[in-house]
C-alpha cells in the first residue's frame, strides 16, 4: 500500500487522532512544581565583639544565712511556739523547757550571795578595826594577819558566788529558746515533752531576705572579672529576672569541674524566691581593645568549610534565606570561635542545619516549643 500522503482526505482526521492520543498518554499540560519546603534551622544574633557576650550558667538558690539553734542546757520541752515555714521576727520565742530547777538553784545562790555580803562586811569591818589596833599596839601583828586573811577569804568567797549566781541566771534564760533575726523556720526538730541535750540542734533558721547562688566560672570568663559589668538572675518558676550582686570569686579551680567557684547575692525582699529553686545566672563583661576587638563569637558549629575557605550561613530575616558569608578564624575560645567577616551586630547566624544549606535557601527558625516537642 502506498504511504498517507499530507492532501488526502482523511489527514486532518487522523493528525486530530494522534494528537487526542498524545495528550492523553502525557496526562495533560505539566503541573507547575510545588515550591520548596522551607528547612529548619537554629540561630544566633551576633553580639558586640567589643562586649563578652552573656555567659549563662544554671545554680541554685540557698539562704545567704542559714542558722543551727540549740538549747545551751538540758531539760524537758514544755511548749514549741514555731512550725516549719513559719516567718519569725528577731527575739520571737521558739521554744521552751521545763525552768524549775533553773529557778530553784537561782533562789539557793541568791541566799548564799546574800550570806556571803553579810559576812564579808563582817569581816571587812574587822579588817579596818584590826589595823588601828596594830598600829597602837593593842593586838599583835599574828592576830592582824588573821583578820586580813579573813577578809581576803570572805571577798573571794563573794566574788565565787556573784559568779555563779551570773551563770544560773543565764542557764535559766537558755531554757527559752529566741530567734536571733527575722527568718523562717527551714527545720523543726524537736516536740513538746521531748527530753533535749544541750547543743544538739532543735531549729534550722534560714534568712531569705538576701538569696545566695553559687556557679562555677571558667577561666575564659574568670580572667575578666575586674571587667564585669552585670549580673543577670532568671527564675523560672517565678518567671522574673533579678539583679545580682558579684559577692565573691575563689582563686583557686575545683579539680572536680575545672572551674572557680563564684558567689552570687540577690536582693529578695518579697522572700519569693525560697532556698532549692533553680535559677540562669547570666554574666556580661566587657573586653579591652585587642587584635580579636572586630572577631565575633560563635558556636563550632556555626563555621563550615566551603572551596577551601570558611564561611557561615547569614539569616536574611527579611526573606527568611541564608546567604553564604566568607570568614576569617580568630582564637579558639571554650565557647565557641572568633570569625570576622562582613558581619554585623543584630544579625543571626545559622548554628544547627548548616550541613544541608545551599545559597539563597528558604529557611524557618525553630522555636522552643519546636524543640522540646522534638526531645518528645
Amino acid at each position: 500500500m502506498p504511504p498517507l500522503a499530507p492532501n488526502r482526505p482523511w489527514f486532518p482526521f487522523v493528525s486530530s487522532l494522534l494528537a487526542v492520543c498524545l495528550l492523553s498518554a502525557c496526562g495533560g499540560p505539566p503541573e507547575p512544581e510545588p515550591e520548596p519546603r522551607a528547612r529548619p534551622v537554629m540561630a544566633v544574633a551576633l553580639e558586640s565583639p567589643t562586649g563578652l557576650a552573656a555567659r549563662s550558667f544554671s545554680a541554685r538558690a540557698e539562704a545567704a544565712e542559714r542558722t543551727g539553734l540549740a538549747f545551751r542546757v538540758s531539760g524537758q520541752v514544755v511548749s514549741v511556739r514555731a512550725d516549719l515555714g513559719d516567718y519569725v521576727l528577731a527575739g520571737t520565742e521558739l521554744a521552751r523547757l521545763d525552768d524549775r530547777d533553773y529557778r530553784l538553784k537561782v533562789r539557793e545562790l541568791e541566799g548564799q550571795l546574800a550570806a556571803a555580803e553579810g559576812q564579808l562586811a563582817e569581816a571587812r569591818a574587822n579588817f579596818e578595826r584590826g589595823r588601828t589596833l596594830v598600829a597602837d599596839g593593842t593586838i599583835s601583828r599574828a592576830d592582824f594577819d588573821r583578820l586580813q586573811a579573813g577578809f581576803r577569804q570572805a571577798r573571794g568567797q563573794r566574788d565565787a558566788l556573784t559568779e555563779g549566781l551570773a551563770t544560773a541566771r543565764a542557764a535559766l534564760e537558755d531554757t527559752v529558746l529566741r530567734s536571733p533575726f527575722n527568718a523562717h523556720v527551714a527545720v523543726r526538730a524537736i516536740e513538746p515533752f521531748e527530753q533535749v541535750s544541750p547543743q544538739r540542734v532543735v531549729f534550722v533558721l534560714d534568712r531569705l531576705d538576701v538569696i545566695e547562688l553559687r556557679v562555677g566560672m571558667p577561666e575564659t570568663l574568670v580572667v575578666h572579672r575586674e571587667r564585669l559589668t552585670s549580673v543577670d538572675v532568671h527564675f523560672a518558676a517565678l518567671d522574673r529576672d533579678y539583679p545580682g550582686r558579684l559577692k565573691a570569686i575563689g582563686v583557686d579551680v575545683d579539680e572536680d569541674t575545672q572551674t572557680y567557684p563564684v558567689r552570687i547575692a540577690v536582693a529578695n525582699p518579697d522572700r519569693q524566691i525560697l532556698p532549692g529553686m533553680t535559677a540562669r545566672v547570666d554574666f556580661r563583661a566587657g573586653l579591652p581593645e585587642g587584635r580579636i576587638a572586630d572577631h565575633f563569637l560563635v558556636p563550632l558549629t556555626a563555621v563550615l568549610e566551603h572551596q577551601g575557605e570558611h564561611h557561615v550561613w547569614r539569616l536574611d530575616e527579611a526573606d527568611e534565606r541564608v546567604h553564604r558569608v566568607p570568614v576569617s578564624l580568630g582564637p579558639l575560645e571554650r565557647e565557641g570561635m572568633r570569625i570576622k567577616g562582613d558581619l554585623q551586630v543584630g544579625q543571626r547566624v545559622v548554628v544547627a542545619g548548616v550541613q544541608h544549606l545551599e545559597e539563597g535557601q528558604w529557611v524557618r527558625l525553630l522555636t522552643e516549643d519546636d524543640i522540646r516537642g522534638a526531645r518528645r
